[in-house]
């Protein structure tokens, strides 16, 4: 059990360290000059940085349905309160409508 434990600890480190890591390349990258080679950066450290926290969250003992749940909830939440970013560009309905289709097509696909 003990070694089960360690680790445990050791790849919540890891994921720790490469998601400072990703942080910082994905800061770097959104001040770089634009182009195609740039958009494709920023999404692979968007991708990384987002699977890394879902694998960290899981590591925790979070089950990956229940951060999807979440962040559904809080994208109706701050609908609900007129965010900022919701009433001038309407990005949390946009990224709300994306995750529920996400889950439409796993329905889908499962039969």
């Amino acid at each position: 059990m003990e070694i089960d434990i360690a680790n445990n600890i050791k790849a919540v480190e890891l994921l720790k360290v490469e998601m400072l890591q990703n942080i910082t390349d994905l800061f770097g990258d959104i001040t770089a000059e634009a182009d195609n080679e740039t958009r494709f950066r920023i999404t692979q450290d968007a991708a990384r940085l987002i699977g890394q926290a879902y694998l960290l969250c899981g590591r925790l003992g979070i089950e990956y349905e229940e951060i999807d749940d979440e962040i559904k909830a809080l994208l109706r939440d701050s609908i609900a309160k007129r965010h900022l970013l919701e009433r001038r560009f309407g990005d949390l309905s946009a990224l709300l409508a994306c995750l529920e289709n996400r889950k439409d097509r796993y329905e889908k696909y499962e039969g």
